[in-house]
């Protein structure tokens, strides 16, 4: 990630995902912004959080995730997984985090790194940055039961990541998401900086190794140095 480049650090109005808005919508996709008692502005960053996690396409389309999440219901962690996935891909600021490792901090420790790794945002702009973020994490599982952010209610706020091994489907799915990234090239090297499960999710990076070693798929095959690109179109 190229940090300086990237735009989008604070977009959700300063609201955290919450999952019982995610319940609300997910009860009534297409009437809940009248049914809902949430205010404008939350509406608001409801709407900007269905396509940062992939729920929505930009048309307001639901996705095939959502679609997962209305047979599994909301409780399905591995649909989390998914979600948060999408979430560190489509948010500066959840790309930014995860490249942290595991550790613990508190809101203000994590404004203050954020600021110091993009010097031209606003101490402002870093702020709800981050309220965004830790909220996201204290309200839905991405962060106690998926060990990506287990938020303590001191002021400031503590986050401590402990990390998660995902289940297969994401660590494919995640895979997926890196090539579609890159143009015509047909091997990388798991140094290559690039956003791996491990980094994702923060856990071993050898068991997710092993994993993809043995799991029957056509997309790429995997080595203990190289990701070997067999059948990928670039789109």
């Amino acid at each position: 990630m190229n940090a300086e480049d990237d735009k989008g650090w604070s977009r959700h109005q300063h609201f955290g995902l919450r999952k019982e808005w995610f319940d609300s919508y997910m009860a009534d996709t297409d009437g809940w912004r009248q049914r809902t008692s949430l205010g404008n502005r939350q509406v608001d960053s409801m709407v900007i959080w269905l396509r940062t996690c992939g729920i929505e396409d930009k048309c307001g389309r639901r996705t095939v995730l959502a679609e997962q999440f209305f047979l599994q219901g909301t409780d399905d962690l591995s649909l989390w997984e998914l979600l948060w996935l999408n979430v560190v891909f489509n948010f500066p600021t959840a790309n930014w985090y995860v490249r942290q490792g595991l550790g613990a901090w508190n809101a203000t420790e994590l404004k203050v790194l954020l600021r110091e790794a993009v010097p031209r945002i606003s101490e402002w702009t870093a702020s709800n940055a981050i309220m965004e973020l830790v909220g996201l994490l204290e309200r839905t599982p991405v962060g106690a039961q998926l060990g990506q952010g287990r938020v303590t209610p001191d002021r400031p706020r503590g986050v401590t990541r402990t990390g998660h091994l995902p289940a297969d489907i994401t660590i494919l799915e995640n895979i997926r998401k890196i090539l579609a990234m890159q143009k015509d090239i047909r091997e990388l090297k798991y140094t290559e900086d690039c956003l791996w499960p491990w980094i994702v999710f923060g856990c071993d990076r050898d068991l997710i190794l092993s994993r993809l070693v043995v799991m029957d798929q056509d997309m790429v095959l995997a080595s203990p140095e190289y990701l070997t690109i067999i059948n990928h179109s670039g789109e």
